[in-house]
């Protein structure tokens, strides 16, 4: 959803026109999303595109039900990738997600 002001339309971005979401997403990912967009503290910088996934994506189906996962294109082409779960909180990595599941008694099975 784009919201700019009381406007609202329904297609892929999010935010602004640089943040772009997959638009079949369960409700539980976008309460995620949703979370991760109030807590920015500051806005994506122009020509950085910003694309969310969760687990029903592919190259993302590790991740548990209500996990996001936001790659960050910079113009130089270089790609970051960040973590978030079902409370808005920021992983920086999949080693540092892997951790916090252990943490929480999740038992993680590498195939």
């Amino acid at each position: 959803m784009e919201r700019s002001g009381n406007q609202q339309r329904s297609h892929a971005q999010a935010n602004n026109r640089n943040n772009h979401i997959h638009t079949l997403l369960s409700p539980l990912t976008w309460s995620t999303i949703y979370k991760v967009l109030q807590n920015r503290r500051r806005g994506v910088r122009d020509g950085t595109r910003c694309t969310f996934h969760d687990n029903s994506c592919n190259g993302f189906g590790w991740l548990l039900p209500g996990w996001v996962a936001e790659e960050r294109v910079k113009q130089t082409g270089r790609v970051y990738r960040y973590y978030y779960d079902p409370s808005g909180r920021l992983y920086h990595s999949q080693h540092e997600v892997t951790n916090a599941w252990e943490a929480l008694g999740i038992v993680v099975v590498d195939k």
